[in-house]
């Protein structure tokens, strides 16, 4: 057994199936803003792109965190972070096109499922 299979889980964590298929959906989504954002030339482009690559990188950064022993408070304010980040990227990306934000958005309910399973897993398994 894994070490996130060993652990205490809330009644409303979402299956196991769910989250691949939430973050296929969610990249794909961010894939077509990525095209949209640059294929535009107006101000606040280079940031909301550097902000879509910084909230991607974190969350993928993420995985190595939180599947080892220990680590759950950790993974519970990465979670976080990335979370910021999404809100960051969908407002900047919205200012240059609306578009391109409203395709990030829907990043921001799964994120907060996360980080809100991240904590709560956190409090369900004290010191693992």
């Amino acid at each position: 057994m894994s070490f996130f299979e060993s652990l205490t889980k809330p009644s409303w964590m979402p299956p196991e199936w769910a989250f691949p298929a939430a973050w296929f959906t969610l990249w794909t989504l961010q894939a077509i803003a990525l095209v949209i954002l640059l294929s535009s030339d107006r101000p606040g482009r280079p940031l909301a792109l550097g902000l879509l690559a910084a909230q991607f990188v974190t969350a993928v950064a993420w995985q190595s965190v939180v599947f080892a022993p220990g680590r759950l408070t950790i993974a519970a304010w990465w979670l976080l972070g990335v979370l910021i980040l999404v809100v960051l990227a969908t407002i900047t990306a919205w200012r240059v096109n609306w578009q391109a934000g409203a395709l990030i958005a829907p990043t921001i309910i799964w994120m907060s499922v996360a980080t809100t399973l991240g904590f709560t897993l956190n409090q369900l398994n004290p010191g693992a």
